[in-house]
């Protein structure tokens, strides 16, 4: 990768027992996970608090996430001018792009190698800068924690546990301020998981990893001119396999054959807009879709079939192409096995009792699995986002790209301490959503109360207007002022509205909401807090 990684353990003057090491600690915030998702929030907090003390932890020997085992030619799945961290470039700059590539920077998608430097190199300032301590190859047990009292694996003494990974060392923590769960929506790639059918002995299954070792390896058994290839999976994973297989191994598309459980309408050219185009149409997803395919912003694999669902990558153009080519696409929905025939040649793929057996016509074949859960595979999301004075958990406020929403939670979290968010106007908004009846209390409840009830997840495969209601209420308690929020948000690079000429949109959102509020399902706490944000929102009309 080209850095090494400066970890709290290396450097520790503790000495250290033969036996289970245990080791005392002492930290503002303890942050568990060093993907995307944490490293956003990180770099945030640490912005807007830079006397905050911070332990990073995470499963893994490096920071990176799932981009730490990811297959070797993968790039990221959106611009990499909005993805990673507020504080530091990804790649470039507007302006250098535009005059030296004559491109716009949209274009761009970072590569395995660039986005673990950046990260890894991100990580080891602020551990030079002593902001952070960083311990790699060390997990926190969740499980213990639900059995105690408090929602943290904490006593009332503020106390916390992990351990290395292989258990030979133990560490208790000091946390004075808040544990941050970073690993909510972790991402499920194929490396890490095999397939979730059976597959017959004898068959030829890979991983999207294997197939790019094989490559470098110059592995004959794969690169041999006669070979054919099974594409296992419908998501971006399958599809860079795809182009992959195509544009590097130089397979003709006559030998690739895709089994893809479901078509999915994809992002061709356009920030994510979905939620306010659903909100539009009062709920129908079809006609938003379509308009926005119209518009040229959506697109499909199959022109005549319409897609059941929406995922979020944005597909290139011309990877799209390359997609269109493979003509033996068989949509059946899950695999649910792969047989051998007497012969020990793998002859069918079976689907379930809906659908009938494919028999698969390669007799020289390699099959590869990209069937993974991959991006949004959250567990258990009944824990609110600030589930107590003692512990946050990281996830989506309003769409991708991912890392703006955790910049926003580690804002709104900053905010909290510095008592710079709108109390006043919180307090509006939690008895609109709960009654008049608690109007009195409502005086008593902390910031953190009136968070955990305003700041909710959205479930970004189900509903989508959660989005902008979420969005809206940010910008109504941020700041007293919403002129400041939004400032922040134009001078935040993760943030889509650092785009030139970009605009949130957010009072036109809002109206929307509104407008259709009956037809979308809106509660009528919903549409009282609404009422409330639209007026606080004001002064961002057309901004």
């Amino acid at each position: 990768m080209g850095n090494t990684i400066t970890t709290a353990t290396s450097s520790s003057k503790q000495e250290e027992d033969t036996t289970k090491e245990k080791i005392l600690l002492e930290c503002d915030y303890l942050i568990v996970g060093a993907g995307a998702t944490p490293l956003a929030f990180l770099d945030t907090l640490l912005l807007e608090l830079p006397q905050a003390k911070v332990i990073l932890i995470d499963k893994k020997n490096i920071p990176g996430g799932h981009w730490v085992d990811a297959y070797g030619y993968v790039r990221l799945h959106q611009p990499s001018v909005v993805y990673g961290l507020e504080s530091r470039q990804l790649e470039g700059n507007w302006l250098k792009c535009i005059l030296t590539n004559f491109a716009l920077p949209w274009a761009y998608r970072s590569t395995k190698t660039e986005i673990l430097e950046y990260f890894g190199s991100f990580v080891n300032d602020k551990v030079a800068s002593k902001q952070v301590d960083f311990y790699p190859n060390c997990v926190y047990d969740f499980k213990e924690a639900s059995n105690l009292k408090s929602t943290s694996n904490t006593k009332d003494d503020g106390i916390h546990r992990f351990s290395s990974v292989d258990g030979t060392v133990s560490y208790k923590v000091k946390v004075r301020s808040k544990l941050v769960d970073g690993t909510r929506g972790e991402c499920i790639i194929p490396h890490d998981t095999p397939p979730q059918f059976p597959v017959d002995e004898g068959i030829c299954i890979l991983t999207p990893n294997q197939i790019y070792d094989a490559i470098e390896a110059n592995d004959a058994s794969i690169l041999h001119k006669d070979k054919q290839f099974v594409v296992l999976g419908a998501g971006k994973t399958g599809m860079d396999c795809i182009v992959y297989l195509q544009s590097v191994m130089n397979i003709d598309p006559s030998k690739i054959a895709w089994i893809i459980s479901q078509d999915v309408w994809m992002l061709k050219s356009s920030p994510w807009i979905w939620p306010q185009y659903v909100a539009k149409h009062a709920g129908d997803k079809l006609q938003a879709a379509l308009e926005l395919e119209e518009k040229g912003a959506f697109t499909r694999l199959d022109e005549s079939i319409t897609p059941s669902t929406f995922r979020y990558p944005v597909v290139q153009s011309h990877h799209l192409q390359l997609l269109r080519k493979v003509k033996t696409v068989i949509r059946r929905g899950r695999a649910t096995a792969i047989r051998c025939s007497k012969q020990g040649v793998a002859t069918t793929i079976e689907f379930g009792s809906d659908h009938a057996p494919w028999q698969v016509p390669f007799e020289d074949c390699v099959f590869i699995h990209a069937t993974s859960p991959g991006p949004f595979n959250f567990k258990d999301t009944s824990e609110p986002i600030f589930a107590s004075s003692q512990k946050m958990t990281l996830d989506y406020l309003f769409a991708p790209p991912i890392s703006f929403n955790n910049s926003c939670l580690a804002k709104l979290e900053a905010a909290r301490v510095k008592k710079t968010l709108d109390v006043n106007v919180m307090k509006e908004l939690v008895v609109a959503y709960l009654g008049e009846e608690i109007s009195e209390s409502v005086n008593a409840m902390t910031t953190d109360d009136m968070l955990r009830i305003l700041i909710k997840r959205v479930d970004i495969m189900g509903f989508v207007c959660q989005a902008n209601i979420t969005e809206g209420i940010l910008f109504a308690i941020l700041d007293k002022d919403p002129l400041v929020s939004i400032r922040w948000m134009k001078s935040s690079r993760v943030s889509l509205l650092s785009v030139p000429l970009s605009k949130s949109g957010v009072c036109d959102k809002v109206r929307t909401l509104l407008a259709n509020a009956t037809a979308l399902g809106l509660a009528e706490n919903d549409v009282r807090m609404l009422k409330i944000v639209s007026e606080k929102i004001k002064p961002l009309e057309g901004m």
